[in-house]
């Protein structure tokens, strides 16, 4: 098993203090979910290289085909109820 290591942390006070009230609904502690986050950080790189992978596998032939959108919108609807 690993050490520990004490950490500071500068967060603002109300994030502290609603994470701290969710996590005891839940029977967890901050430091349990600082290590959580950490950990899941920590493994980012890996978890984008998956999805990469994922999306470039993908059937593009069952993929819906996507419309070009430009900055102004989709463009008015035509409505089928008039």
């Amino acid at each position: 098993m690993a050490g520990t290591v004490k950490l500071t942390l500068s967060i603002r006070a109300d994030v502290v203090k609603r994470a701290r009230s969710r996590l005891a609904m839940e029977g967890r502690r901050l430091s349990n979910m600082v290590e959580e986050f950490l950990s899941l950080y920590g493994e980012a790189p890996f978890l984008d290289g998956l999805c990469t992978s994922l999306v470039s596998e993908a059937d593009s032939t069952r993929a819906p085909k996507l419309r070009q959108v430009g900055p102004e919108g989709p463009g008015p609807r035509k409505s089928s109820w008039r």
